[in-house]
């Protein structure tokens, strides 16, 4: 493709005229790779597109695409543009010829992943294709990709689509996390349909206060969207009366959809959208999911698809791996979560309490080089809802875990928990501590298959481990 082409709709600051037929056949942010007449982003951050520029070239581009001039002697062309991550979003849409892929959008703080699976069921009842790009992975008829990010970077997103694209999919549904929202990944992107599910304190490590937090996710919305928003939450609320787009769902206040009659464990229910009345019996449990499957009904409702399918999507899903899965033994429970956030612990285990007829255990960690605010009022929940926690490591990256169980442990008002720092000893001595009728709800990595610890992922999976105990004490 030529360079004229691919900067079709970036702002240029510098001439290129005597350059801009040069043939262009990859693009790429990262200058280790080798490329075949290649386009370079260079911009600054953890690794410094300037100074890496040399060996880009090296690896084959011949052009640079960036904000300013700096001084090289390398061969390449030089496009400076306007603004670096747009450019690299509207580069990677125009080289992949994605502009016209259908792509449902999900965000907030909570519940995207499960969402984006109840979607892809009901799609698929409905006899469409689907691809599904998220936290879990890259899913795409018979394909699995595993994820290094729940939103991935424009010139592998765009490389996503394109190949879901030629298998004919009819539908794209990805996550859309608050970081690719301010980093500007998914700009351009054609949204036919965007879902925002809640907003709760999470990843303030990057965003510092909640306004700026919440202001980036309200940013992803517009008066040309087609968009389902959750109108129990506060900026749901906002969004709605914001834009007169906004299709509502919702429990507790007037909306275009909602649920009634729904069981203790929520997993029965009657769901109207817009006076179509559906009963559902379905295999998700907790208040959260009855969200979560109203959610992705109104979305695919209002895509064309019968309530009859959308009834069949929801009631055949046996789980969401990760996503409160349970697993029952010996009269006792238990219960693996990805809840990461004082709202998901909070919901999971209120949920769990339901379930249980003795005592409920917990067992989490929080993440190292994280939102440090959270780990005392998560600590508070375990406390409130809990009857004894085991606080334990999670990706504690490049801190200290036990420094982050200490600031964990600050949140309890007794001494119901027991620090454990190797998440594996936490999990076999939790499952040792059960009786009948017990639960144990072990939160914060869900289908997560490592653990990361000082910049290293090992291979780690709460599911191994549970399998492990439990066939020991068989």
């Amino acid at each position: 493709m030529r360079l004229k082409e691919l900067l079709n709709n970036v702002i240029v600051k510098n001439d290129i005229t005597k350059f801009e037929d040069v043939q262009i056949d990859s693009i790429s942010l990262n200058a280790q790779n080798k490329m075949e007449n290649g386009l370079f982003f260079c911009f600054s951050g953890k690794n410094d597109g300037y100074k890496l520029s040399d060996k880009a070239v090296q690896n084959g581009a011949v052009v640079i695409v960036c904000e300013h001039i700096f001084n090289t002697k390398n061969s390449a062309k030089i496009v400076v543009v306007e603004d670096i991550r747009k450019t690299i979003a509207i580069v990677s849409q125009n080289f992949y010829k994605t502009k016209n892929a259908k792509v449902i959008g999900i965000t907030g703080t909570n519940g995207k992943t499960t969402t984006s699976f109840i979607i892809k069921n009901i799609l698929e009842q409905a006899g469409k294709r689907v691809g599904v790009i998220g936290t879990n992975g890259i899913y795409f008829q018979n394909e699995f990709i595993e994820a290094t990010l729940t939103t991935p970077d424009p010139v592998d997103l765009h490389h996503i689509f394109s190949i879901m694209m030629q298998g004919k999919v009819d539908y794209i549904i990805m996550e859309v996390s608050a970081h690719s929202i301010a980093l500007k990944k998914i700009y351009g992107i054609n949204f036919i349909c965007k879902v925002f599910t809640n907003l709760s304190q999470d990843h303030l490590d990057y965003f510092k206060t909640m306004e700026y937090y919440s202001s980036v996710k309200e940013s992803f919305f517009n008066n040309d969207d087609m968009m389902v928003v959750n109108i129990d939450d506060n900026l749901g609320q906002k969004i709605a009366n914001k834009y007169e787009t906004a299709i509502t769902y919702g429990l507790k206040n007037p909306c275009d959809a909602f649920c009634v009659e729904i069981n203790q464990n929520c997993t029965k229910y009657t769901m109207n959208i817009c006076d179509n009345v559906i009963d559902i019996s379905s295999n998700l449990y907790g208040m959260f999911n009855v969200y979560n499957t109203l959610a992705s009904a109104v979305c695919c409702y209002f895509l064309g698809v019968s309530v009859e399918n959308i009834k069949k999507g929801i009631e055949s899903i046996k789980k969401i791996d990760g996503r409160f899965n349970v697993i029952e033994y010996n009269e006792r429970k238990i219960i693996i979560d990805f809840a990461h956030t004082p709202d998901g612990l909070e919901n999971v285990l209120k949920t769990a309490r339901k379930i249980t007829d003795g005592r409920l255990f917990s067992l989490f960690g929080c993440g190292g080089n994280r939102d440090k605010k959270k780990r005392k009022i998560m600590g508070a929940i375990s406390n409130k809802y809990a009857n004894f926690t085991f606080i334990t490591s999670d990706n504690p990256r490049y801190e200290n875990p036990n420094d982050i169980i200490d600031e964990i442990a600050k949140g309890f008002n007794d001494k119901s928990y027991y620090k454990v720092e190797d998440r594996k000893n936490a999990i076999k001595m939790a499952i040792m501590s059960l009786k009948e009728g017990d639960t144990l709800l072990i939160c914060g990595k869900g289908a997560e298959n490592y653990i990361e610890i000082a910049g290293k992922k090992m291979p780690y999976s709460d599911y191994e481990i549970v399998k492990k105990v439990l066939g020991e004490l068989k």
